[in-house]
């Protein structure tokens, strides 16, 4: 591995770990200001909001300007948006803190996969995503588990204004190699996309993606609340979060190993396991039996989200990486976005959490749809 390769992954790292921090404790953070589910639908849904209106845009200044520059711009924003969150008093002060952070990932997440794609040996490109992968992963277990103890210590204000400094430290330690010269001008980026956009696979897998993506969206944060209302802590519920980054972890170590075949079995794969998370997480929603449903999510997850980007930059022919992945990643905040308010309707009209784990069964299917759609659009 070399010296690029390891700083990115390493930042990639952090910036996960901040990010998913605050995961698990923002629904319980609503609650303790008065919102009802349906309110923290509308908080979780801010930061994909924004995130979705802007991360093409930030794709392209990322393939015109630079991949680093945009990826020190996304942890300077996450850090205002700790600020703001440390600021807030109401549930609006909350989501105006949300939106931007939807910016910060908006910024940082298409560049950090580019680049990694920038830095992949062909034929490896699997291999590559599937190590950064595991950087957000071990961000994913991390995070909560810090998050939840540093809450449960030191309280909300404390943890919000940690993980703001935090992120404004880590700016400067951005240092990568920038030396990418991009010759290509707005209109070509223009015609780039059109053409990515008229791709019947890229399609497909947007499609897949954003309905798998509900699920994530969903279980954690409603997890988190239904298990205040259960009486567990804000530490123990980070470690049940914290279980979902584990089996992640795990999952991406087994994708770092595979190249750029079988990644659509794979994929397939994953949903089956994510599906039958869903159908256990129903009948067994807490601790200790939570933990087996919550594992399996994330290990589904942790299979399914590099094998659905490998197969993006595979069958999807274009030099402008930070556009395509702006543009794929797009369907991570669709269902980022539509997640938490269905699953926020749903339990307020059913007063019920865990018939809505089990409606969440459906999106898993449709996943699976598309995505046989996919591969037999490849075969033909």
């Amino acid at each position: 591995m070399n010296k690029d390769a390891f700083n990115v992954y390493l930042i990639t790292l952090c910036f996960f770990i901040l990010t998913w921090a605050i995961v698990p404790i923002v629904p319980r953070y609503v609650m303790s200001l008065g919102g009802d589910p349906t309110s923290i639908g509308v908080v979780m849904s801010a930061a994909p909001t924004a995130t979705i209106a802007t991360r093409v845009l930030f794709s392209i200044m990322s393939d015109l300007r630079s991949r680093v520059f945009m990826m020190r711009l996304g942890t300077l924003l996450l850090g205002i948006s700790y600020l703001i969150l440390y600021l807030s008093k109401d549930i609006n002060t909350l989501i105006l803190g949300r939106l931007v952070q939807g910016l910060s990932l908006a910024s940082f997440i298409p560049p950090s996969i580019a680049y990694v794609v920038d830095i992949a040996r062909r034929g490896v490109v699997g291999r590559a995503l599937g190590t950064r992968a595991l950087m957000a992963s071990l961000g994913y277990t991390l995070g909560p588990f810090l998050g939840g103890l540093i809450s449960e210590l030191l309280g909300y204000k404390s943890l919000f204004i940690i993980t703001s400094i935090s992120a404004f430290i880590m700016v400067p330690m951005i240092k990568l190699n920038d030396s990418l010269k991009c010759d290509t001008t707005f209109k070509d980026i223009v015609h780039e996309m059109a053409k990515v956009l008229r791709h019947r696979s890229f399609i497909l897998l947007f499609i897949s993606t954003s309905f798998q993506t509900i699920i994530l969206a969903s279980v954690i944060p409603f997890l988190s609340s239904y298990l205040k209302i259960t009486g567990y802590s804000d530490y123990e519920a980070g470690i049940v979060s914290s279980a979902y980054g584990i089996s992640g972890l795990l999952s991406r170590v087994l994708m770092s190993f595979c190249t750029d075949r079988n990644v659509m079995s794979l994929a397939l794969l994953a949903l089956g396991i994510d599906a039958v998370g869903l159908a256990m997480l129903s009948y067994f929603p807490l601790p200790p039996l939570a933990f087996i449903p919550v594992l399996l999510i994330g290990f589904g997850d942790g299979i399914f989200v590099p094998s659905t980007q490998a197969l993006v930059f595979i069958n999807t022919k274009t030099e402008l990486r930070s556009v395509l992945s702006g543009m794929y990643a797009s369907s991570w905040d669709l269902g980022m976005l539509v997640g938490p308010l269905i699953a926020g309707y749903l339990i307020t009209m059913t007063g019920d959490y865990l018939i809505t784990f089990r409606y969440l069964m459906v999106f898993t299917l449709a996943s699976s749809f598309f995505l046989l759609m996919e591969r037999k659009f490849i075969k033909q």
